[in-house]
């Protein structure tokens, strides 16, 4: 867990300290343009793909004028913001997109979809654009400039100072909602209002940051799509991520037309942690079926397997407990329609991981499998569904 102090090693019970003082001295420097943000603390996490993603952690007094302009930018642009955006927004979740996902494939005539993700969004946000944006609401100079200061603060890494020539970087408060705005004006818009009302058919936008999944009737509108969304992005100094993008074929009648060409089964694409593949309901209507993403699953036992590994000397309750709360995190959030089977296996393997780490507290077997498994009865969480994703119709 990423540590809440910047690279001035500040931490919240530092600052507490003449807390009142503090906070009226940094209200006068915002009111007169004399605050000036400091380098963000780099650090790095793993992503599902085995590569980093890198975070910037600002100094604590950075964050509360970073919490308060967040909720400044958000109490302006949300009634601007649009049907299609999910992410870090207040009464917005990633299940709410993933349920409209769902009812745009199965009731709106989707039969094409392009699944896409920008390159590298956070790193590559144009600052210039974005203070455009951001002019075309916000008046007030002050407000402006202290937003590109944060902009222009830098990186701290390993001592040395990396200047911000682009990009807002993740881990700041203020960078979701920065994020929204950029893509509401670069992707949002521009498809709602202009790419959209050039298609022969329904064309619908689903998207949670920076992925994003565009649903289509025909697929000329598709192709069309997949070329204009290089031109658009480029405009605004962004590409898309190609091993994250592709067009392919998805809907109702999906399946026969792969068998009709010899195609085999349609192919399946990633959103939000979930694989969508074509399949049927029990009463033999299309729909769309979801699984945990294999890559997450890898990643996150093997992240459990490395978090239980450090608290054998913490002993094996303290595991047991991790372990649990791990599950519960999971089965909350991936506890989706159709999802059961995955769940299930997910639970067992975890399970297996534990009684491998438990047993290796000494040199001698404290456990054996069968006897766990009368302890996992009571101990293990409930496997259920939290979430219903179907249509009504579907059943």
């Amino acid at each position: 867990m990423v540590g809440l102090e910047g690279y001035d090693g500040v931490r919240k019970a530092d600052y507490a300290l003449d807390l009142d003082a503090r906070l009226a001295a940094l209200s006068q420097q915002v009111r007169q343009s004399a605050y000036r943000p400091r380098p963000a603390r780099r650090t790095y996490i793993p992503k599902a793909n085995g590569k980093m993603r890198p975070l910037g952690i600002p100094c604590f007094e950075d964050r509360i004028v970073q919490d308060r302009l967040s909720d400044i930018l958000q109490a302006i642009w949300e009634p601007e913001f649009r049907d299609c955006s999910y992410g870090f927004r207040p009464g917005h979740n990633a299940h709410q997109a993933l349920k409209r996902l769902g009812e745009v494939i199965t009731l709106e005539q989707t039969q094409w979809l392009v699944e896409a993700d920008i390159k590298g969004f956070f790193d590559h946000v144009d600052h210039d654009w974005l203070m455009k944006f951001l002019a075309h609401r916000i008046a007030d100079p002050v407000l402006l400039r202290v937003i590109r200061r944060f902009l222009k603060a830098g990186m701290m890494e390993e001592g040395l100072l990396h200047e911000s020539e682009a990009g807002t970087p993740q881990g700041g408060l203020v960078s979701p909602v920065l994020a929204n705005i950029y893509l509401h004006y670069v992707l949002d818009i521009w498809f709602e209002k202009r790419f959209a009302r050039s298609c022969r058919g329904r064309a619908k936008l689903i998207r949670y940051a920076d992925d994003f999944v565009a649903c289509f009737t025909h697929e000329e509108d598709a192709k069309r799509f997949s070329a204009a969304l290089i031109e658009r992005l480029a405009e605004f100094a962004l590409e898309v991520e190609p091993s994250k993008t592709a067009l392919l074929r998805f809907g109702s009648y999906a399946k026969r037309q792969c068998a009709k060409l010899g195609l085999g089964r349609p192919l399946t694409f990633d959103f939000l942690g979930f694989t969508h593949y074509v399949t049927r309901s029990r009463s033999k209507r299309f729909m769309v079926g979801r699984k945990t993403q294999g890559s997450r699953i890898s990643k996150k036992l093997k992240e459990v397997g490395v978090r239980l590994a450090k608290l054998r000397t913490s002993g094996g309750r303290a595991m047991m407990d991790y372990a649990k709360r791990h599950l519960q995190g999971h089965i909350a959030y991936f506890g989706v329609s159709g999802n059961s089977r995955s769940l299930k296996t997910y639970v067992y393997r975890v399970s297996r991981v534990l009684f491998k780490w438990l047993n290796r507290r000494s040199q001698r077997k404290s456990v054996n499998w069968a006897r766990f498994g009368e302890v996992l009865k009571t101990w293990l969480p409930p496997v259920r569904i939290k979430h219903n994703l179907y249509p009504h119709h579907c059943g």
